[in-house]
């Protein structure tokens, strides 16, 4: 009788041992890898080394600055791109991130990557006509944004004013684009100058071309988009973000500010 309740004991206790590692290997499963950066220290060496900074196609720094862990951005009254010869006043910014200067060159050759980070309009924000926001690029920088098609992709936001509201779009440009961005999903999302940190996550899937869009947790578009970028790798964010358009009548009435921050890139949803 002992030695059937020892022979009992043990089987129970193997099979326990059995399934500790069973639940151990389900929990465990695979790791994201995930790049996050704030804008403490910006635009400091420090900052430039976690974000990798690439140095190329920047532009604003002056109407760019830290307000704790966000970035105020500046956008003049009147102001447009870089490029507006008619624009009375600066504003908004640009640069490129490196993902391998970020010491995240595993992200570059990722299939899909996820961006998210906030965004922060006062509920005095004139919206203007139209307006870029950060997204992903891959390739070469200054190929894929001003007209420019060559061996690069990028995927900014854009809110348009439609039916008197900010609506969301991505703003695709391709190496078979022709002109300027393409408008995917204008309409899918909007938008809102409330003065509350809103939450924006692109997917892009460089096989597929599918962007994916989601909106303070839902998602609000999905589309084969970004098509022919498979054998061009993810450079990482495109910090862009100005009114326009490259004419004054793109601008604001009035000056106006905005707030980016906690942005991340990661090979999974947040």
């Amino acid at each position: 009788m002992a030695r059937a309740t020892s022979l009992v004991r043990r089987a129970l206790i193997a099979a326990l041992a059995l399934a500790a590692l069973a639940g151990g290997s389900a929990a465990a499963g695979p790791t994201a890898t995930t790049w996050s950066g704030n804008f403490t220290g910006f635009p400091g060496t420090s900052w430039q080394n976690s974000w990798g900074i690439s140095g190329s196609g920047q532009w604003g720094f002056k109407d760019l600055k830290a307000s704790g862990s966000a970035l105020d951005v500046t956008y003049g009254k009147g102001s447009s791109a870089n490029s507006c010869t008619n624009c009375p006043n600066t504003g908004g910014g640009q640069f490129y991130q490196d993902l391998a200067k970020a010491g995240h060159a595993d992200l570059q050759s990722a299939t899909t990557l996820y961006l998210r980070y906030q965004v922060r309009f006062p509920s005095n924000f004139d919206f203007g006509k139209a307006g870029k926001l950060p997204g992903f690029y891959g390739g070469t920088p200054g190929s894929e944004s001003g007209g420019n098609h060559g061996n690069g992709w990028s995927t900014r936001f854009m809110w348009r004013m439609k039916s008197g509201s900010s609506a969301g779009e991505v703003y695709v440009y391709t190496p078979s684009g022709d002109g300027y961005g393409e408008d995917i999903g204008l309409g899918s999302w909007k938008f809102a100058a409330d003065d509350k940190a809103h939450t924006i996550e692109q997917s892009v899937n460089r096989s597929t071309g599918v962007v994916t869009v989601w909106y303070d947790g839902a998602q609000v578009l999905s589309s084969k988009s970004v098509t022919g970028i498979s054998g061009i790798k993810f450079g990482g964010v495109f910090f862009s973000t100005f009114f326009g358009g490259h004419d004054t009548s793109w601008g604001p009435k009035s000056t106006v500010h905005a707030y980016f921050s906690d942005f991340s890139v990661s090979t999974a949803k947040s």
